[in-house]
């Protein structure tokens, strides 16, 4: 009876050191989620600029102003700022990406070592943890 206990308690300890390791796996998801997002607004930063910097040029081109010269100077100014600051910030979000998918990649080998520990915890998990794809990247 001891001993069942003592494995029952070791299959509990493997479980809950897969629990963790999911929700581990939860917040990598989670914040790569924010950086595709971030990626996505350098992007339409990148892009939008240099067309809403010719709407505006137009704009003022219509309107016969005093200072058209300095309008067009600080409309180039501050799309060009727009652009730059769109392409920082998707080449920013892109090495974070890259960050935060080495340690997923982590966290799923060490999903597999832990379950590889228990024959019913890997028949239990096998389905959503595949073993294969741990192999085939060593």
């Amino acid at each position: 009876m001891e001993a069942r206990t003592m494995v029952e308690t070791s299959e509990q300890e493997i479980l809950a050191e897969i629990r963790t390791l999911l929700a581990l796996e939860r917040n990598y998801l989670a914040e790569e989620r924010t950086e595709l997002a971030e990626f996505r607004t350098g992007l339409a930063l990148t892009v939008i600029a240099p067309a809403a910097s010719t709407l505006v040029a137009y704009v003022f081109s219509l309107l016969q102003v005093e200072y058209a010269l300095l309008f067009d100077v600080l409309n180039v100014a501050f799309f060009a700022i727009l652009t730059i600051w769109g392409i920082w910030t998707s080449v920013n979000s892109r090495s974070k990406l890259k960050r935060i998918r080495k340690k997923k990649m982590i966290l799923k080998d060490r999903e597999c070592e832990v379950m590889r520990k228990s024959k019913a915890v890997q028949d239990l998990l096998r389905d959503c943890i595949a073993l294969e794809d741990a192999k085939s990247r060593e």
